[in-house]
């Protein structure tokens, strides 16, 4: 997306950091209502980010905008992901966070 704002052209750079949750028994994504135990990976990234965005890092002209989902307790929907993604020019990042050994199956499927 772009943004006139006076003479300068602003674009928008979409961040993902998406924490995978794992697969139970019999296959399915475990997920909770609440979570009792956030992401300390999935915050520190956060606040990396937020960083980058106050120092403009990616240029004058470029805002950063964070989406955090935590599979734990947040349906992730891969392609309206792709969608947000490409309705903004291909500018964005997707990130899977904080992926231990048995996340890796579940981030591997939704990084396809």
């Amino acid at each position: 997306m772009t943004v006139n704002a006076g003479s300068v052209a602003r674009h928008v750079f979409r961040l993902y950091l998406i924490k995978p949750s794992h697969y139970d028994d019999d296959g399915y994504v475990t997920q909770w209502l609440r979570s009792d135990i956030p992401s300390n990976t999935m915050a520190t990234l956060n606040g990396i980010a937020l960083e980058c965005s106050a120092a403009r890092v990616l240029g004058e002209a470029v805002d950063i905008v964070i989406t955090t989902l935590d599979e734990a307790n947040h349906r992730i929907k891969p392609n309206k992901i792709i969608r947000e993604i490409e309705a903004n020019g291909g500018r964005g990042l997707v990130a899977l966070v904080g992926v231990q050994t048995n996340q890796f199956p579940r981030a591997v499927d939704i990084a396809r």
